[in-house]
């Protein structure tokens, strides 16, 4: 029991802290809603399983094995990450928005695949947390419930937010407020993967 409450207060401390995909979500649904907003909620749910699944399956070796692998993975998740909060900034997202419609859940599916902060939920998570009492499919799918199911609050409570300051924001100099804070919040997560 303890370790489910372990689980469940890790699985929420990574997903509703700041990253670049909670980012991403408050971003979307600044601009277009929550309800337009809520396929990039599923696919990020999908994202993380798929991610925990195919770390416990043993991709999380692979990368433990090859000694280059995680920093080629830092430096490109890295990169993407401020690709992103230059387009934040760069076509102020907020007023005119960095993409031309939200994510689809399958593009937010691919973006934790190369969001480093959910490489590294997903690894702690099956590394920590995984049950050796149980069969490890059991175990796995009980990791991968518990995730979802805070993937989904947190993610949710990102995109309800970021709706909410949608519909207060009608000033042209509030909306770049908000971008130039998104591109902030992008590059310090970037940052963070590097500490």
């Amino acid at each position: 029991m303890k370790e489910l409450i372990g689980l469940m207060a890790f699985a929420f401390v990574g997903s509703a802290s700041p990253g670049p995909n909670n980012t991403l979500l408050w971003a979307s649904a600044v601009t277009f809603g929550f309800r337009r907003t809520v396929p990039h909620v599923v696919g990020t749910v999908l994202g993380i399983a798929s991610l925990v699944a195919s770390v416990a399956a043993g991709i999380g070796v692979l990368i433990d094995s090859i000694p280059w692998l995680p920093l080629a993975l830092k430096i490109a998740g890295s990169a993407y990450l401020f690709y992103l909060a230059y387009l934040v900034l760069g076509n102020d997202a907020i007023g005119r928005a960095a993409v031309s419609h939200p994510l689809s859940v399958l593009q937010a599916v691919a973006f934790q695949w190369v969001n480093p902060k959910a490489w590294i939920f997903a690894l702690a998570a099956v590394g920590t947390f995984l049950p050796r009492a149980l069969h490890r499919f059991i175990g796995v799918a009980l990791i991968e419930g518990i995730l979802m199911a805070v993937v989904a609050t947190s993610s949710s409570i990102w995109a309800a937010s970021g709706a909410a300051l949608g519909r207060i924001l009608d000033d042209e100099r509030a909306r770049r407020a908000v971008s130039i804070g998104l591109a902030v919040l992008l590059v310090a997560s970037a940052t963070l993967v590097w500490i």
